[in-house]
Protein backbone atom coordinates (compact mmCIF):
# COMPACT_ATOMS: atom_id res chain seq x y z
CA UNK A 1 0.00 0.00 0.00
CA UNK A 2 1.10 3.21 -1.40
CA UNK A 3 2.02 6.24 2.26
CA UNK A 4 1.30 9.65 0.86
CA UNK A 5 4.22 11.75 2.74
CA UNK A 6 2.59 14.84 1.76
CA UNK A 7 -0.80 13.73 4.24
CA UNK A 8 -1.23 16.60 6.48
CA UNK A 9 2.00 18.62 5.45
CA UNK A 10 1.45 21.93 7.01
CA UNK A 11 0.83 20.24 10.68
CA UNK A 12 4.55 18.05 9.72
CA UNK A 13 5.57 21.26 8.77
CA UNK A 14 4.88 23.19 11.70
CA UNK A 15 5.96 20.30 14.05
CA UNK A 16 9.49 20.10 12.59
CA UNK A 17 9.77 24.00 13.20
CA UNK A 18 8.33 23.58 16.81
CA UNK A 19 10.63 20.97 17.31
CA UNK A 20 13.97 22.71 16.27
CA UNK A 21 12.72 25.57 18.37
CA UNK A 22 12.72 23.57 21.50
CA UNK A 23 16.28 22.48 20.33
CA UNK A 24 17.70 25.52 20.20
CA UNK A 25 16.18 27.09 23.16
CA UNK A 26 17.41 24.29 25.41
CA UNK A 27 20.86 24.03 23.78
CA UNK A 28 21.02 27.82 24.23
CA UNK A 29 20.58 27.79 27.71
CA UNK A 30 23.64 25.70 28.10
CA UNK A 31 26.66 27.24 29.46
CA UNK A 32 29.59 27.56 27.42
CA UNK A 33 32.91 28.87 27.32
CA UNK A 34 34.46 30.50 24.25
CA UNK A 35 37.38 32.47 23.15
CA UNK A 36 36.78 36.33 21.70
CA UNK A 37 38.73 38.78 19.77
CA UNK A 38 37.84 42.52 20.87
CA UNK A 39 38.96 45.68 20.18
CA UNK A 40 41.34 47.20 22.71
CA UNK A 41 40.06 50.98 23.51
CA UNK A 42 42.98 53.35 24.92
CA UNK A 43 41.57 55.92 26.98
CA UNK A 44 43.94 58.97 27.60
CA UNK A 45 43.40 62.25 28.92
CA UNK A 46 42.36 65.07 26.74
CA UNK A 47 46.14 66.56 25.40
CA UNK A 48 47.86 63.56 25.24
CA UNK A 49 48.25 60.98 22.29
CA UNK A 50 49.24 56.89 22.38
CA UNK A 51 53.14 57.56 20.55
CA UNK A 52 53.82 53.54 20.25
CA UNK A 53 52.48 50.74 18.38
CA UNK A 54 50.52 48.62 20.81
CA UNK A 55 47.81 45.90 19.90
CA UNK A 56 44.41 46.88 18.26
CA UNK A 57 42.51 43.47 19.66
CA UNK A 58 42.97 41.12 23.04
CA UNK A 59 41.89 37.38 22.83
CA UNK A 60 39.14 36.70 25.96
CA UNK A 61 38.14 33.68 27.40
CA UNK A 62 34.67 34.12 28.29
CA UNK A 63 31.70 32.09 29.92
CA UNK A 64 27.62 32.35 29.57
CA UNK A 65 24.53 31.22 27.91
CA UNK A 66 24.54 29.64 24.49
CA UNK A 67 21.91 32.55 23.39
CA UNK A 68 23.91 35.33 25.18
CA UNK A 69 27.20 34.25 23.35
CA UNK A 70 25.01 34.32 19.93
CA UNK A 71 23.66 37.77 21.13
CA UNK A 72 27.32 39.49 21.91
CA UNK A 73 28.72 37.63 18.31
CA UNK A 74 26.16 39.39 16.54
CA UNK A 75 25.84 42.74 18.31
CA UNK A 76 29.70 43.07 18.91
CA UNK A 77 29.18 45.08 22.24
CA UNK A 78 32.58 44.21 23.72
CA UNK A 79 36.07 45.90 24.17
CA UNK A 80 39.19 46.36 26.42
CA UNK A 81 39.10 49.69 27.76
CA UNK A 82 42.92 50.70 28.50
CA UNK A 83 42.79 52.92 30.72
CA UNK A 84 45.69 55.36 30.69
CA UNK A 85 44.24 58.84 32.45
CA UNK A 86 46.71 58.35 35.02
CA UNK A 87 49.67 57.83 32.86
CA UNK A 88 52.65 60.74 32.41
CA UNK A 89 54.68 59.13 29.60
CA UNK A 90 54.76 55.33 29.90
CA UNK A 91 53.09 52.47 31.35
CA UNK A 92 53.46 49.01 30.91
CA UNK A 93 49.79 47.65 32.09
CA UNK A 94 48.55 43.96 32.97
CA UNK A 95 45.47 43.32 31.31
CA UNK A 96 42.66 42.48 33.67
CA UNK A 97 39.30 41.31 32.99
CA UNK A 98 37.82 43.66 35.05
CA UNK A 99 38.47 46.13 32.19
CA UNK A 100 36.74 44.10 29.47
CA UNK A 101 33.69 45.21 28.89
CA UNK A 102 30.52 43.07 27.43
CA UNK A 103 27.02 43.25 26.60
CA UNK A 104 24.68 44.00 29.51
CA UNK A 105 23.42 42.66 31.71
CA UNK A 106 26.52 41.63 33.31
CA UNK A 107 26.04 38.39 34.53
CA UNK A 108 24.89 36.77 31.23
CA UNK A 109 28.64 36.51 30.24
CA UNK A 110 31.74 36.58 32.16
CA UNK A 111 35.46 37.31 31.13
CA UNK A 112 37.03 34.36 32.59
CA UNK A 113 41.11 35.25 31.68
CA UNK A 114 42.83 37.40 28.94
CA UNK A 115 44.44 34.84 26.67
CA UNK A 116 46.60 37.40 24.80
CA UNK A 117 48.41 39.86 25.34
CA UNK A 118 48.77 39.58 28.99
CA UNK A 119 50.68 43.08 29.30
CA UNK A 120 51.11 46.59 26.98
CA UNK A 121 53.94 48.86 27.55
CA UNK A 122 52.42 52.40 26.20
CA UNK A 123 54.00 55.67 25.68
CA UNK A 124 52.75 58.82 25.48
CA UNK A 125 53.04 62.34 24.23
CA UNK A 126 51.77 65.34 24.11
CA UNK A 127 49.35 66.65 21.24
CA UNK A 128 50.87 69.65 19.48
CA UNK A 129 49.11 71.72 16.47
CA UNK A 130 51.63 73.99 14.18
CA UNK A 131 51.32 75.36 10.75
CA UNK A 132 53.91 74.38 7.93
CA UNK A 133 54.11 75.70 4.45
CA UNK A 134 53.51 72.87 1.36
CA UNK A 135 56.92 72.92 -1.23
CA UNK A 136 56.03 71.62 -4.73
CA UNK A 137 58.17 67.88 -5.37
CA UNK A 138 57.61 68.89 -9.19
CA UNK A 139 60.22 68.61 -12.17
CA UNK A 140 58.80 71.10 -14.83
CA UNK A 141 60.44 71.34 -17.91
CA UNK A 142 58.99 74.02 -21.17
CA UNK A 143 58.95 73.20 -24.72
CA UNK A 144 61.72 75.36 -26.76
CA UNK A 145 60.81 78.72 -26.88
CA UNK A 146 58.62 79.05 -23.50
CA UNK A 147 59.89 79.85 -19.85
CA UNK A 148 57.87 79.20 -16.72
CA UNK A 149 56.96 82.55 -14.71
CA UNK A 150 57.56 83.07 -11.36
CA UNK A 151 57.49 80.51 -8.48
CA UNK A 152 54.93 77.34 -8.65
CA UNK A 153 52.24 78.86 -7.17
CA UNK A 154 49.86 76.19 -4.30
CA UNK A 155 46.75 76.70 -3.22
CA UNK A 156 46.17 76.76 0.25
CA UNK A 157 50.50 77.43 0.31
CA UNK A 158 50.35 75.88 3.76
CA UNK A 159 48.70 73.68 6.12
CA UNK A 160 48.11 72.51 10.04
CA UNK A 161 49.61 69.51 10.80
CA UNK A 162 48.53 67.84 14.39
CA UNK A 163 50.18 64.99 16.29
CA UNK A 164 53.01 64.00 18.96
CA UNK A 165 55.11 66.73 19.73
CA UNK A 166 57.96 64.45 19.38
CA UNK A 167 57.41 63.63 15.88
CA UNK A 168 55.79 67.25 14.76
CA UNK A 169 58.68 68.79 16.18
CA UNK A 170 60.59 66.83 13.14
CA UNK A 171 58.63 68.22 10.44
CA UNK A 172 59.11 71.68 8.98
CA UNK A 173 56.85 71.38 5.67
CA UNK A 174 55.10 68.88 3.63
CA UNK A 175 55.42 67.80 0.18
CA UNK A 176 52.92 67.87 -3.21
CA UNK A 177 53.77 63.87 -4.26
CA UNK A 178 56.60 63.71 -6.92
CA UNK A 179 55.29 64.86 -10.49
CA UNK A 180 56.95 65.65 -13.82
CA UNK A 181 56.14 67.61 -16.69
CA UNK A 182 57.96 68.35 -19.80
CA UNK A 183 57.45 70.21 -23.41
CA UNK A 184 55.20 72.79 -21.48
CA UNK A 185 53.67 75.37 -23.44
CA UNK A 186 50.67 76.63 -21.48
CA UNK A 187 49.71 77.38 -18.20
CA UNK A 188 49.36 74.56 -15.76
CA UNK A 189 46.95 73.69 -13.04
CA UNK A 190 46.38 71.08 -11.66
CA UNK A 191 44.46 69.49 -7.89
CA UNK A 192 47.60 67.31 -6.53
CA UNK A 193 47.71 65.40 -3.53
CA UNK A 194 50.42 65.92 -0.45
CA UNK A 195 52.69 62.90 0.01
CA UNK A 196 52.47 60.91 2.83
CA UNK A 197 53.65 62.38 6.20
CA UNK A 198 56.53 60.08 7.84
CA UNK A 199 53.82 58.64 10.52
CA UNK A 200 50.05 58.07 10.57
CA UNK A 201 49.90 59.61 14.23
CA UNK A 202 50.15 62.89 12.58
CA UNK A 203 47.04 63.80 11.12
CA UNK A 204 47.15 67.08 8.02
CA UNK A 205 44.42 69.99 7.70
CA UNK A 206 44.46 69.15 3.74
CA UNK A 207 45.38 66.11 1.73
CA UNK A 208 45.70 68.07 -1.62
CA UNK A 209 46.26 71.40 -3.16
CA UNK A 210 45.67 73.34 -6.07
CA UNK A 211 49.06 74.24 -8.17
CA UNK A 212 49.67 76.60 -11.11
CA UNK A 213 52.37 77.13 -12.75
CA UNK A 214 52.64 80.54 -15.45
CA UNK A 215 54.65 79.55 -18.80
CA UNK A 216 54.93 81.96 -21.10
CA UNK A 217 56.82 82.35 -24.80
CA UNK A 218 60.18 83.38 -24.32
CA UNK A 219 61.03 86.58 -25.17
CA UNK A 220 64.29 89.35 -25.07
CA UNK A 221 64.91 93.22 -25.13
CA UNK A 222 67.84 95.71 -24.87
CA UNK A 223 67.39 98.21 -21.83
CA UNK A 224 69.89 100.98 -21.76
CA UNK A 225 70.69 103.95 -19.29
CA UNK A 226 70.27 101.83 -16.71
CA UNK A 227 71.77 103.87 -13.88
CA UNK A 228 74.70 102.38 -11.54
CA UNK A 229 74.33 103.43 -8.18
CA UNK A 230 77.01 103.60 -5.66
CA UNK A 231 75.86 102.52 -1.98
CA UNK A 232 77.73 103.60 1.79
CA UNK A 233 80.34 105.63 0.09
CA UNK A 234 83.47 106.51 2.81
CA UNK A 235 83.01 109.69 5.22
CA UNK A 236 83.84 112.65 3.61
CA UNK A 237 84.43 111.38 0.01
CA UNK A 238 82.73 112.22 -3.08
CA UNK A 239 82.25 109.32 -5.36
CA UNK A 240 81.90 109.04 -9.11
CA UNK A 241 81.47 105.84 -11.22
CA UNK A 242 82.28 105.27 -14.73
CA UNK A 243 80.63 105.32 -17.02
CA UNK A 244 77.09 106.14 -14.89
CA UNK A 245 74.73 103.65 -16.84
CA UNK A 246 74.62 99.87 -18.26
CA UNK A 247 72.70 98.64 -20.83
CA UNK A 248 71.85 94.83 -20.71
CA UNK A 249 69.52 92.22 -22.58
CA UNK A 250 66.57 91.16 -20.21
CA UNK A 251 64.61 87.73 -20.92
CA UNK A 252 61.58 86.21 -19.22
CA UNK A 253 57.56 85.33 -20.22
CA UNK A 254 56.60 88.09 -22.67
CA UNK A 255 54.06 88.89 -21.14
CA UNK A 256 55.96 89.77 -18.38
CA UNK A 257 58.89 91.66 -19.91
CA UNK A 258 55.76 93.82 -21.90
CA UNK A 259 55.37 94.76 -18.48
CA UNK A 260 59.12 95.64 -17.42
CA UNK A 261 60.29 99.50 -17.39
CA UNK A 262 64.03 100.95 -16.50
CA UNK A 263 62.69 101.79 -13.04
CA UNK A 264 62.32 97.60 -12.42
CA UNK A 265 66.09 97.24 -12.78
CA UNK A 266 68.74 98.16 -9.70
CA UNK A 267 72.49 98.31 -10.26
CA UNK A 268 75.08 99.61 -7.67
CA UNK A 269 78.54 98.90 -6.20
CA UNK A 270 78.50 98.58 -2.89
CA UNK A 271 81.54 100.13 -1.22
CA UNK A 272 81.47 97.81 1.98
CA UNK A 273 81.85 94.71 -0.96
CA UNK A 274 84.91 96.30 -2.98
CA UNK A 275 86.96 98.25 -0.42
CA UNK A 276 88.73 95.35 0.51
CA UNK A 277 89.62 94.25 -3.21
CA UNK A 278 92.11 95.27 -5.49
CA UNK A 279 92.18 96.92 -8.20
CA UNK A 280 89.94 100.15 -9.36
CA UNK A 281 87.27 98.28 -11.54
CA UNK A 282 83.99 96.63 -10.96
CA UNK A 283 81.07 94.88 -11.94
CA UNK A 284 77.61 96.52 -10.73
CA UNK A 285 75.08 94.16 -8.88
CA UNK A 286 72.04 93.92 -11.01
CA UNK A 287 68.77 93.04 -9.14
CA UNK A 288 65.58 92.40 -11.15
CA UNK A 289 61.74 91.03 -10.91
CA UNK A 290 61.37 87.54 -10.26
CA UNK A 291 61.06 85.09 -13.46
CA UNK A 292 63.38 87.96 -15.39
CA UNK A 293 67.16 86.99 -16.11
CA UNK A 294 69.75 88.95 -17.94
CA UNK A 295 72.99 88.22 -20.16
CA UNK A 296 75.25 90.91 -22.01
CA UNK A 297 75.86 93.08 -19.61
CA UNK A 298 78.06 96.55 -20.82
CA UNK A 299 80.11 97.97 -19.44
CA UNK A 300 81.36 94.34 -17.27
CA UNK A 301 83.28 96.85 -15.00
CA UNK A 302 83.35 100.29 -13.45
CA UNK A 303 85.80 102.34 -12.34
CA UNK A 304 85.30 104.57 -9.51
CA UNK A 305 86.22 107.92 -8.84
CA UNK A 306 86.89 109.31 -5.26
CA UNK A 307 87.18 112.96 -4.27
CA UNK A 308 87.79 114.19 -0.82
CA UNK A 309 85.43 116.70 -0.29
CA UNK A 310 86.85 119.95 0.37
CA UNK A 311 86.18 121.53 4.45
CA UNK A 312 83.81 124.35 4.82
Amino acid sequence: MAINLLHDYKLKLVAFVFAIFIWFFVITENEYKEEIEIPITPKVLPGKVVLNKIPNTAIVKIKGSGKALIALGVSGDAHYELDLSNVEKSQTHVLATKNVFLMRPADAIVAEEIVTPDSITVVLDDIEKKRVPVEPNIVRVTAPGHTIVGDVRLTPDSVDIEGPKSLVAQISEVFTQEAEYSDLKFDLKKTMALAPLPSDKISVSATQVEVYINVQKLSEFTLSGVPVEFRNPPKNMNVTVVPSTLSLVLEGGGLLLGQISRDDIVAYIDYNRIKDLPGNAFPAVIERPPGISYRDVKPRTFKIIYERRRSQ
